[in-house]
């Protein structure tokens, strides 16, 4: 008898997947290089290529369910690793995966990577209740440019 496996989803099909359950079963909407922040309260959460960055899988889980704790009305949005590098540049993040929150179209801070549950809800609700501000000019080190 002989056992055959599928072979193992790729990163970029596994993200695929993870994205595709944000949008799915947690009403985020998927957007793209040219994200134009909504009107009202808003978190982007910027993604990364699971093989580079392993945490990103990791955000795209507890980030519904920390803003689903901090119970605020808001609009959730994602991007995918490829709009999510164009973003990141735009608003001043320089480690995927980050959240990004935005207030009426306003800047208003950023976080990278994953941290424990309280951590990550505190920064959350802080970045939420900040006040508007401008994102961080992106400057690419030597190494980075073409």
């Amino acid at each position: 008898m002989t056992v055959h496996f599928a072979p193992a989803p790729s990163a970029t099909e596994r993200l695929e997947a993870a994205l595709r359950r944000l949008t799915e079963r947690h009403a985020f909407t998927r957007v793209d290089a040219a994200f134009e922040p909504p009107a009202g309260t808003a978190v982007l959460l910027l993604s990364d290529d699971p093989q580079r960055s392993p945490e990103a899988l990791d955000v795209i889980v507890v980030l519904p369910e920390a803003l689903r704790a901090l119970g605020r009305p808001l609009s959730a949005c994602v991007a995918d690793a490829e709009a999510s590098a164009v973003l990141a540049r735009r608003f001043g993040v320089a480690r995927l995966p980050a959240v990004v929150a935005f207030r009426d179209g306003a800047w208003l801070g950023a976080f990278s990577g994953i941290l424990d549950w309280a951590p990550f809800v505190t920064e959350l609700a802080r970045l939420l209740d900040a006040p508007p501000g401008r994102p961080p000019i992106f400057v690419a080190s030597a190494e980075a440019r073409p």
